[in-house]
């Protein structure tokens, strides 16, 4: 996602590949229509093109990071605090290129700020150690006013006890988010649950084609060893309370995405218990994260008040720095 000075180079010798084999095309054809003028045009078209993403990329990278998202990471993301100064910033060059390429609506209800970039966290986390990932089968997240049904309805009759999901059919490339969950999911570090890693571990999942429990890449002797423990576990769900919540035996999918809410939020109960499942996440995912956040154990979301300092870093009281951005959802 983040564009080097080697991607770069690569982009651009790519383009100009591109665009020369088609001047030579149309030269050629040219021999035997009257098109041959096309050659002149489709050239410098061809190169523009294949180069835009890659320059839009690195204009929003050479923005400066917006103070109220400084905030808000700060303030509600324990992982982010958990990185040295190195992986903060390249944590925030992801956080812009994701937010400015991926549209957020809300259905119903304001999205500010903090819903903006704590969605965009939840995509970061998962993927931070993967090399030039992206989420390609993404184009928008929709944040609903609360729990929803099968049928995205929202409101307290029947049944609504979906907090997210990833769209299917026609809505494919959607996905959806309860708010009040995404916002709960930060608050606690340690409480196994967050939302917004789960529904993005499933579109990890999804990126080789299938929702099927198996993320992509994985040497064959890992996916081997997970297959077996999933099925082994699927078939033999704890009969009492575990420590593993129970919709992870729904089936193979359910099964990772839930495990990965447990490996970014509790590592660490996750490696005493099951060392080897932990082990398997850790080679699948390339985080080490019992021991990286370990450093943020017992981490709380703050909550803060008109006159505490801002989290941000510049040293003014809230109200007088980020509080109006965040409510008003501008970048700041």
């Amino acid at each position: 996602m983040l564009v080097t000075a080697q991607t770069n180079r690569r982009n651009r010798t790519r383009a100009v590949v591109v665009a020369t084999g088609t001047v030579i095309a149309f030269a050629v054809l040219g021999w035997f229509c009257i098109w041959w003028w096309l050659a002149v045009l489709w050239g410098p078209l061809v190169y523009w093109w294949m180069r835009r993403p890659c320059k839009r990329r690195l204009q929003v990278m050479a923005r400066p990071f917006p103070p109220v998202w400084e905030g808000v990471l700060r303030s509600r993301v324990a992982y982010f605090n958990a990185l040295d100064e190195e992986q903060k910033n390249r944590f925030r060059q992801l956080v812009k290129i994701f937010l400015d390429e991926t549209r957020i609506t809300g259905i119903r209800t304001d999205v500010d700020e903090t819903t903006r970039v704590l969605v965009a966290a939840s995509a970061i986390i998962p993927v931070f150690n993967f090399d030039h990932w992206e989420y390609s089968r993404l184009g928008e997240v929709l944040i609903y006013p609360g729990n929803f049904d099968a049928n995205y309805q929202t409101g307290r009759d029947g049944r609504r006890d979906t907090l997210g999901m990833v769209g299917t059919g026609h809505l494919s490339g959607v996905m959806i988010l309860s708010k009040p969950a995404l916002l709960r999911g930060f608050d606690i570090a340690g409480d196994k649950r967050n939302v917004g890693i789960h529904e993005f571990a499933h579109l990890v999942d999804k990126a080789d084609g299938a929702i099927d429990g198996i993320p992509p890449g994985i040497p064959a002797d890992l996916a081997r060893r997970w297959i077996q423990w999933v099925a082994k576990e699927l078939a033999s769900p704890p009969a009492k309370r575990s420590h593993v919540n129970r919709y992870a035996y729904t089936n193979e999918a359910e099964y990772f995405a839930v495990l990965m809410e447990y490996f970014f939020e509790a590592p660490d109960i996750l490696q005493r218990k099951n060392p080897q499942v932990y082990d398997m996440l850790e080679r699948m995912i390339h985080q080490d994260t019992a021991a990286f956040l370990s450093g943020v154990r017992g981490f709380r979301a703050r909550r803060i008040g008109r006159n505490s300092r801002c989290p941000c870093g510049s040293g003014k009281k809230y109200k007088k720095c980020c509080l109006r951005a965040a409510r008003q959802g501008l970048p700041g």
